[in-house]
């Protein structure tokens, strides 16, 4: 894909995640996206559009934190041919009442006007401290 047709579409994802939008999500991922969170975090991979706009919209996401706090903040969307990368933090209180707040990398590799992969780089070690998985 071309840089700009790039950016359009994952800045259409990127606002309808925002929203958790899971209609207009569906719509901008291939039938055979895949999502690869950090290995580390013990959830994942996550392939097939369904299965990954359930798990992004509430299925994995939604065991972990309260939805209705979660907040997404993109800082800067670098976006080269078929890649793009989104840096951004998330905030949110997790599902045990704990506040969360981490920064993301995001990339987003683009096929035919669809988002085919994304993989998801985050400070893991930080996340599983919030979590209670590790002792600080």
């Amino acid at each position: 894909m071309e840089t700009e047709a790039t950016r359009a579409l994952v800045q259409r994802f990127l606002d309808a995640r925002a929203a958790n939008d899971a209609a207009t999500i569906d719509t901008l991922l291939a039938d055979d996206a895949t999502w690869q969170p950090p290995p580390s975090m013990g959830i994942g991979p996550f392939a097939g559009r369904e299965t990954v706009v359930k798990a992004l919209t509430g299925g994995a996401v939604g065991r972990i934190f309260d939805l209705s706090t979660l907040k997404r903040e993109v800082h800067k969307l670098i976006v080269e041919g078929d890649t793009a990368v989104a840096l951004q933090r998330l905030t949110a209180t997790t599902t045990k009442g704990v506040p969360y707040e981490n920064d993301y990398v995001w990339v987003y590799t683009c096929r035919d006007g669809k988002i085919c992969q994304l993989d998801e780089y985050v400070d893991s070690f930080k996340a599983a401290k919030i979590f209670g998985m590790v002792k600080s």
